[in-house]
């Protein structure tokens, strides 16, 4: 009997990572942590007589990319991802639109979405793969609470959530 064993028996750490997101520098610094979206492949079934056959769909959904990061006390990353959505969504005068407008003008594509990606590094610290989430653009951006009560002084992190154009992918890094 021949036992198949793994070429790889390191196991992938979660601290492992870094983040370089085009339009967001001081997020990308302060980053704690990302969740790299699922996907589902949508599936139907074939009725049949005696039981019912799942037949593979031919549409994969992607979740959206979350990521945690810990608010400078000078709010500059917390702002990128604000000012971002804001201008996006509905500005409110003419100083949000224009930097609707400016970054527009950053952008490689001249668009309000910008590239995101995540370096995941091995066990000993070398970069490994890169994942990249194309045109992506913010959706959600969580709530900062402050609290008087608190025995220790945690740093405040904060959620953030993009949408990107279609799937995401993993390339290997060759070094």
């Amino acid at each position: 009997m021949s036992i198949n064993t793994p070429n790889e028996i390191n196991y992938l750490n979660t601290v492992n990572f870094e983040t370089n997101f085009v339009r967001l520098p001081n997020t990308s610094f302060s980053c704690s942590e990302v969740t790299i979206p699922s996907l589902a492949l949508g599936m139907t079934t074939y009725q049949s007589l005696f039981s019912d056959i799942p037949i593979e769909g031919d549409k994969i959904n992607f979740e959206q990319l979350s990521i945690s990061f810990l608010v400078a006390e000078d709010f500059s990353n917390y702002l990128e991802i604000y000012n971002w959505l804001i201008s996006i969504g509905f500005p409110e005068n003419f100083e949000q639109f224009s930097l609707k407008e400016s970054l527009a003008q950053s952008s490689s594509s001249s668009t309000l979405r910008s590239d995101m990606s995540v370096i995941v590094h091995t066990n000993k610290s070398n970069p490994n793969f890169e994942i990249t989430f194309k045109d992506a653009f913010p959706v959600s951006l969580g709530s900062i609470t402050f609290a008087s009560n608190v025995a220790a002084l945690d740093p405040i992190a904060v959620a953030a959530t993009f949408a990107y154009s279609g799937s995401f992918t993993i390339n290997k890094i060759v070094t």
